[in-house]
């Protein structure tokens, strides 16, 4: 049974990255095309949101990941978990420019240019 599950367990880690990166994803797109179409259900909330889920997926991937390049080095992981490590490490660092301004330690004056596009 163990050889079963280590078999199909790279194939799941992809999937489960798609899942819990592309739906933040396809949320942050929807909402940046709300914005262009001057949607006034503030859809840059929806992208906002998007951003917090990444920060979050991030740091849960970065954890897991972390942990087990710890145990084995980077030299023993395989190269597919080199790159999902450095993926989850790229999305934790942009869900975390929009946690810090969210929980107060920052301002969000230099976060809307990664919302909005532009300098207020």
């Amino acid at each position: 049974m163990k050889q079963a599950i280590s078999k199909w367990r790279p194939l799941i880690s992809v999937v489960v990255t798609v899942l819990t990166i592309g739906l933040p994803l396809v949320m942050m797109i929807d909402g940046y095309v709300l914005m262009m179409q001057n949607d006034p259900l503030h859809p840059d909330a929806l992208v906002l949101m998007a951003y917090l889920v990444w920060g979050l997926v991030g740091l849960v991937g970065v954890i897991a990941y972390g942990i087990h390049c710890y145990r084995v080095g980077w030299h023993g992981l395989t190269v597919l978990q080199r790159w999902l490590f450095s993926i989850y490490g790229v999305i934790f660092v942009l869900g975390l420019l929009m946690w810090l301004p969210t929980l107060g330690v920052s301002s969000f004056d230099w976060s809307e240019w990664i919302i909005y596009g532009q300098w207020n």
